[in-house]
């Protein structure tokens, strides 16, 4: 029996908020270099920028979208300058918070609205980046990844109206309203799956490239206070994940965007042209995982020898498929 020559490579795009940029510049050159993309499973802004690729197949006219966003007054009158801190305190989303908690602004602002940011302005900014359509009717498969607050499940959400379902992957608690759909209260999917890899391999792919954009593990020896002990062992845990889920890809691509505050929108430039840079470099990488994958595709029926390894590896972790 012949088996097609044909493989599914996937695309895992992590999350990172203002360091997703980058996923921008990893797709202008895999467009270019004519590198197949047969689906992307996205976590908060990696679902955002993936979700726009996947409707559009344009890297110029994502960018161009992302660009006017970025550079509107609408945009700019949000409150992410709250969230930003100097290059000596740069942290995580929890780092920001914990700080706001201190000055007393998160407390009071979350007492009387369900979200620090306005939910009216996330949603204007993300009407003009991703296209009111049905996830089926996509050019490129595409699954966005979240969290079940209540049961504590990672969801991938695969159909569907794809606004809502990037809404509910970028839901970043605290920051951002939970969406409520299919009987499910969904945040933002970077707090279970940061590169989602799994997801990747669960929507069909016989092998994935992975982008991490994920915040640098800075040293510090400064454990005087109750605070900062939480914060240093939070990131160690996001680290250890990142690391693990790494080690599923068959590629990494690893943008220089590790030292760029989440909430610094105003780095994109910079992070695009990191995530160009990245990609190009990794290009022999790929390559060979083409050639590769071209020739386990006459043996191998699909992925689901690979999938079932992966189940061993996370120990039968489970995600819901909406």
């Amino acid at each position: 029996m012949r088996h097609s020559l044909r493989y599914k490579m996937g695309l895992a795009l992590g999350g990172g908020a203002a360091r997703g940029m980058a996923h921008v510049g990893v797709l202008r050159v895999f467009h270019r270099e004519q590198i197949p993309i047969d689906l992307i499973a996205g976590t908060s802004m990696g679902a955002i920028i993936g979700a726009a690729y996947a409707a559009f197949r344009d890297p110029d006219t994502l960018e161009q979208q992302v660009r006017n966003v970025l550079t509107s007054e609408e945009f700019k009158k949000n409150r992410l300058s709250f969230l930003k801190e100097t290059k000596e305190q740069r942290g995580g989303v929890l780092f920001s918070v914990t700080n706001l908690i201190r000055k007393g602004i998160f407390f009071g602002v979350s007492n009387l609205r369900p979200s620090f940011l306005s939910a009216e302005h996330f949603a204007d900014s993300l009407e003009a980046i991703v296209p009111e359509v049905e996830m089926d009717a996509l050019g490129v498969p595409f699954g966005a990844v979240a969290l079940d607050i209540e049961s504590g499940n990672e969801v991938l959400i695969r159909s569907g109206n794809l606004r809502r379902a990037v809404a509910a992957s970028s839901a970043i608690p605290g920051i951002l309203p939970p969406v409520q759909t299919n009987d499910k209260t969904l945040i933002d999917g970077g707090w279970v799956d940061k590169i989602p890899v799994l997801p990747a391999f669960l929507m069909g792919a016989d092998a994935v490239i992975a982008v991490d954009i994920c915040a640098d593990l800075e040293d510090t020896r400064e454990f005087t206070r109750g605070v900062d002990i939480m914060l240093r062992a939070n990131a160690i845990k996001d680290a250890t994940l990142v690391a693990f889920q790494r080690r599923m890809a068959d590629v990494v691509v690893s943008p220089a965007v590790g030292d760029v505050h989440w909430a610094d929108f105003g780095a994109f430039e910079r992070c695009i042209k990191a995530g160009e840079e990245a990609a190009e470099a990794i290009l022999p990488r790929v390559r060979e995982l083409m050639r590769h994958e071209r020739l386990l595709s006459i043996v191998r029926p699909g992925s689901g020898r690979r999938l079932a390894d992966l189940h061993l590896q996370t120990a039968g972790h489970e995600i819901k498929i909406i």
